[in-house]
């Protein structure tokens, strides 16, 4: 079965059945049938929509013969990883006061209330097991999801998050635009049976945006994303040309994994949920004292996706759709040899610059460490304990341990 989300841990079994329950309970599955979508509109592969075309920060490569993207998740790499991590460690105490409570309720003869603990004691087992799932859908696996769309061949290669690949025909896609079951809404492309309802096959483009169902089904941002695609595939050289020009990122991870100041500043960009242009970072970074409130969860999600990407391999696809995927080596439209406007501005950079940036994001980091240990530190002395992490820090930063 295909998960779109990259967020159900049981995709890989290819279970039907427990793709289909995740659906209805969680929106994580396939889907079923055309009648069962909730909240969607129809987009027309045909009809251009008279829109700015808004890659978002999405674009891997892009050439003469195809268009790759990053998977629908990389938004949001590492929130999975640093709220796993969190819940697991707070599991993992109560398994452990529910086996110290388990021994001295059945050696004292409490057999009633040693069943009670045993069963509350089994639920955080399973929840726990659940979470090493969850987690496995981030930590040594892929660095990202690719979305390859080959306007020569007219075919889609979509890399799943069961690490399958599958390949759709553009041509008997359908595209619609959906809300979903937490995190607002996207563009998906589902291949129908021949009854003309059953899904058969579906993927979601990358971009997801943060509005209400009832903006997300008016459609601006996700037009603007989906006309990118449309416009590739469907349109002529000079269309083409109308989509290279809306590109001013590549973001070439299907050579390497991203630095960790590229790492931040995608992790920014999910933190504020911005709805600019976000190819354009002075708007989509443009920073208030509001966002104060979202520091920490900022720096959580860097964490989570530091470790989550740099836990994972580069993916690649196999030599047969590499072959189908030739690019001219004299292609004047290859984006990663000839690099847009945004790349070249960033490696222009001065060196001065660069240093700054990097010693600010160290000093953050200790700072955040502090913060978190004068965190535990406050929840150690409401339950009478003194823990001290932020003595302990600070006696580690201030390298009184070398005197």
């Amino acid at each position: 079965m295909i998960d779109i989300n990259g967020r159900n841990p049981f995709a890989k079994f290819t279970y039907r059945e427990v793709n289909q329950k995740l659906d209805k309970t969680f929106g994580m599955g396939l889907g079923g049938r055309v009648q069962e979508l909730k909240d969607f509109k129809w987009l027309d592969k045909q009809q251009g929509y008279d829109v700015p075309l808004y890659p978002q920060r999405t674009v891997v490569q892009f050439n003469s013969t195809y268009m790759e993207l990053t998977g629908r998740q990389d938004r949001i790499r590492g929130d999975v990883t640093f709220g796993s991590l969190f819940f697991l460690g707070l599991i993992s105490g109560v398994i452990y006061l529910g086996f110290i409570i388990l021994y001295d309720e059945f050696a004292t003869g409490s057999f009633l209330l040693g069943m009670l603990a045993s069963t509350v004691t089994l639920a955080f087992v399973i929840a726990f097991f659940f979470l090493l799932a969850l987690l496995s859908t981030e930590l040594f696996t892929y660095t990202y999801l690719p979305i390859r769309f080959n306007r020569k061949t007219r075919k889609v290669y979509v890399r799943q998050a069961n690490r399958k690949v599958e390949i759709f025909d553009w041509d008997e896609l359908k595209f619609y635009m959906a809300t979903t079951y937490k995190d607002g809404g996207d563009v998906r492309g589902i291949t129908l049976a021949n009854d003309g309802m059953t899904i058969t096959g579906m993927f979601s483009l990358p971009f997801v945006s943060d509005l209400t169902a009832k903006e997300i089904l008016g459609g601006t941002q996700l037009k603007q994303h989906f006309e990118l695609v449309r416009r590739y595939m469907e349109g002529d050289d000079e269309q083409l040309i109308e989509v290279k020009n809306a590109i001013r990122y590549i973001h070439p991870v299907h050579k390497k994994r991203e630095t960790p100041l590229v790492s931040f500043q995608r992790a920014t960009l999910a933190a504020l949920d911005s709805d600019e242009n976000m190819e354009y970072p002075k708007q989509a970074l443009r920073l208030h004292w509001t966002h104060l409130a979202v520091i920490i969860q900022l720096w959580l999600r860097y964490l989570g996706r530091l470790l989550s990407i740099n836990t994972s391999i580069t993916p690649k696809f196999s030599p047969e759709i590499e072959a189908e995927s030739q690019i001219d080596p004299n292609d004047p439209h290859d984006l990663n040899k000839h690099l847009p406007e945004g790349n070249i501005e960033e490696a222009n950079q001065p060196v001065w610059k660069k240093i700054v940036v990097s010693v600010a994001l160290i000093l953050f980091g200790i700072v955040m460490l502090f913060a978190f240990a004068f965190f535990v530190d406050m929840i150690g002395s409401i339950r009478g304990h003194h823990p001290d992490f932020f003595g302990r820090l600070w006696y580690l930063f201030s390298f009184n341990w070398l005197f």
